[in-house]
């Protein structure tokens, strides 16, 4: 289960019985769905166009991020980005919930690089979540 978790950012299709089949819950929201799956809305709303990949990672956008990347993966994910180990496990030290632990890496690492979105698609694409990658492109709005 937690390895079709996992691949569907990229291989599963968009269903809600395959999102209830892979996490367990009936329902989800669309925007979650979105979010798990690469596969175009067909609903006829004008899509926007994706963040430059050279921009910086601010404000609400590290939760778009969260939600892209399977959190078995987390860790991982931190790895590519260059988040030294030693930040990881202090921050896994410092805060107790999964979620907030990973808002704080991605800040941690936003803090100390010239984070951008560009090097946060390379690391999806590096890991083999080039759906997680699309999925992120099409779910960041455009603007500040």
């Amino acid at each position: 289960n937690a390895r079709r978790w996992d691949n569907l950012c990229w291989s599963q299709p968009c269903s809600p019985q395959g999102t209830e089949r892979a996490t367990g819950t009936a329902k989800q929201s669309v925007k979650h769905q979105a979010l798990l799956c690469d596969q175009p809305s067909d609903e006829g709303e004008p899509s926007a166009s994706p963040e430059p990949r050279g921009a910086l990672l601010q404000g609400s956008q590290l939760y778009t991020v969260i939600d892209v990347v399977p959190v078995r993966r987390w860790k991982e994910f931190m790895r590519m980005l260059e988040l030294r180990e030693a930040e990881i496990e202090l921050v896994e030290l410092e805060v107790a919930h999964i979620r907030d632990q990973q808002y704080e890496m991605l800040k941690r690492w936003c803090q100390q690089t010239n984070a951008t979105l560009d090097h946060v698609f390379t690391a999806l694409e590096r890991m083999e979540l080039a759906g997680c990658a699309e999925a992120l492109r099409q779910s960041l709005p455009v603007g500040p």
